[in-house]
């Protein structure tokens, strides 16, 4: 081999036999990132983002006064937070917390078949209107921005509901304002979408951590025994994975195999 047949090789040390040593170390992406941000334009909406500060009855305060007890109402972010905790622990074999996850799931679908059926109930309504009339579309002229970060992808289906129910406010405002609806019909489509939003937000609140496992429930230890206190019995479709979020990831053949062995001993 010439010179000149040598130098017409791609030998640099991109790709030379040293080169493809190294590439596992050199050719590495970074993390994805991404951000999101959500425009609210309801005070329903808002509210629901942000809950509510309870009220207890202060030392010294008259008994006569015309105060009502309030209880607070988690919002979103907290909600975020709390979703965090149960995913976490549904990946490390919380039993409970998969019970969470499922039940979540579930709530995230029907919510969504109701705001989308009352969403497309209100269109007809908006829509069938004379060809005269030139109705626009509604929004809040300051709508209020809000960025929004979740590391679950169920805080992320909350976000979607509590997006759903903004439009849903917006439009039954808008048919009521003109007259296309009556008051107790607005309310009815406000209480039952927003009702759907802070059952979600129950159902998170109710979760305690306890880091118990399915080896606990197995053992029937004293942390098994806890958290059955507090949550109540888990179902055996969740405890032996046969239904499961699909958010959680599946149930370790460990703790199967334990479940197996923990069954055929009683």
């Amino acid at each position: 081999m010439n010179d000149n047949e040598d130098t017409g090789k791609n030998t640099s040390p991109e790709t030379g036999s040293e080169g493809r040593g190294n590439d596992n170390t050199r050719l590495r992406s970074g993390a994805l990132r991404s951000s999101l941000t959500i425009e609210l334009h309801t005070r329903y909406a808002i509210q629901l983002w942000q809950g509510r500060e309870g009220h207890e009855k202060q030392r010294g305060e008259k008994k006569n006064r015309k105060r009502n007890h309030k209880w607070r109402i988690i919002g979103m972010p907290f909600f975020l937070h709390l979703v965090t905790v149960i995913n976490e622990a549904s990946r490390r074999d919380d039993p409970f917390a998969d019970e969470r996850m499922l039940v979540l799931e579930n709530l995230f679908a029907r919510g969504d078949a109701l705001v989308k059926s009352m969403v497309e109930e209100l269109d007809g309504i908006l829509h069938n209107l004379p060809r005269q009339i030139s109705l626009s579309s509604v929004c809040s002229v300051s709508p209020v921005n809000i960025g929004v970060f979740s590391s679950t992808p169920v805080g992320y289906r909350c976000v979607w509901l509590l997006v759903g129910f903004d439009q849903l406010a917006m439009q039954a405002s808008q048919a009521w304002h003109y007259g296309l609806i009556s008051h107790t019909q607005r309310e009815k489509y406000l209480n039952a979408a927003g009702a759907a939003v802070r059952r979600v937000f129950g159902v998170a609140l109710g979760f305690r951590k306890t880091g118990v496992t399915r080896l606990d429930i197995v053992n029937n230890t004293p942390l098994a025994q806890e958290a059955g206190r507090l949550m109540g019995k888990v179902s055996e479709d969740v405890l032996w994975g046969r239904k499961r979020s699909s958010w959680s990831p599946p149930v370790s053949r460990r703790s199967i195999d334990a479940l197996n062995r923990g069954a055929f001993c009683r």
